[in-house]
């Protein structure tokens, strides 16, 4: 039985919606397409809205629980904030309605406008208490904030305060268009997007201040590889040491996925982080999804119950195993 916690989805109301600075969704049968600033972005098929469809195939590949969360696209920071969060509203309340009608088989992670704290405050809020999701997903960055600028304070508060979790996907960052050919943002750009924004937060002071459930993407991206030299440089400065602990002691706090695609980059992941702080992540439906979900897992036989399940269910909230 598996619990894929990295899995994205789209509601097909989006298409009514012509926001601007959001993304735009236009389908046709079991196609569709989404749009940004009037141009096309990316294909994408029924699999992102159809329900019936993720369902059968998520009985064929053995998944118990997708944890649904946005397309990282429909992030909208670069939408004026009240736009944004409208947007961000329509999503939400989208998620909040799938996980009621079919809670055996989805939990789901909401989205708030971050490029303004205040906003974003105020959805994750609502994404909580009101509609009982279990947290939310952002990006790397917004609104031209790393993630431990401190105008974002408030925001990591809240989650501190709602026991939030948050999920951490890159979708833009500077430098990305350096890597706009051959698929490298996909290969290159988010792996290495998400490795520059978990060293932002663990030299900042950020999670020895505060006790927060933060997920990375993309089994942390470069962060495990980094961490050495992160503690080199901790080891020479007095700024980074005042902020805190070693880096490669506060990342045990962090959680990830175990998107890698290779036993060897998940063995330092399971050395480096705590093995109790991995979770299956599939990046279901896109092409570059695991398949099956969970495969890289069979190679660490005595840690592959708490890494297909047991870790998810208990940063769910669940305490009872599920069966599909």
């Amino acid at each position: 039985m598996t619990v894929d916690f990295h899995t994205h989805y789209i509601d097909r109301a989006i298409e009514a919606l012509s926001l601007p600075g959001c993304v735009a969704l236009t389908c046709s049968g079991t196609d569709g397409e989404l749009q940004r600033n009037g141009q096309p972005y990316r294909k994408i098929d029924h699999r992102s809205w159809d329900v019936g469809r993720r369902i059968a195939d998520m009985d064929a590949e053995g998944v118990a629980l997708q944890v649904l969360s946005p397309i990282p696209v429909s992030y909208a920071y670069e939408a004026p904030p009240e736009v944004g969060a409208s947007f961000c509203r329509a999503q939400n309340d989208a998620l909040a309605s799938l996980v009621r009608a079919r809670p055996d088989r989805f939990a789901a992670l909401g989205a708030v406008p971050l490029q303004d704290p205040d906003l974003a405050c105020a959805e994750l809020e609502r994404v909580v208490r009101d509609l009982g999701l279990n947290g939310v997903e952002i990006g790397t960055t917004a609104g031209g904030r790393e993630l431990d600028d401190p105008a974002l304070e408030p925001f990591w508060a809240r989650c501190e305060a709602l026991d939030a979790i948050v999920f951490v996907h890159p979708e833009s960052a500077p430098g990305f268009d350096r890597v706009r050919r051959r698929m490298m943002v996909i290969s290159t750009g988010y792996p290495s997007e998400t490795g520059i924004a978990g060293a932002m937060l663990l030299t900042s002071g950020l999670l020895e201040r505060r006790r927060l459930r933060i997920v990375l993407a993309h089994g942390g991206g470069t962060l495990p590889w980094l961490l050495p030299r992160l503690d080199r440089l901790w080891e020479m400065s007095d700024d980074l040491r005042a902020a805190g602990r070693r880096p490669s002691e506060v990342a045990r706090a962090l959680y990830c996925d175990t998107l890698t695609f290779d036993a060897r980059n998940l063995a330092l992941i399971l050395e480096r982080f705590d093995p109790a702080h991995q979770v299956v992540g599939s990046d279901y439906p896109f092409t570059i999804r695991e398949d099956p979900p969970g495969a890289v897992v069979e190679a660490f036989p005595e840690h592959r119950a708490a890494l297909r399940s047991a870790n998810a269910l208990s940063l769910l909230g669940r305490t009872k195993e599920i069966s599909p």
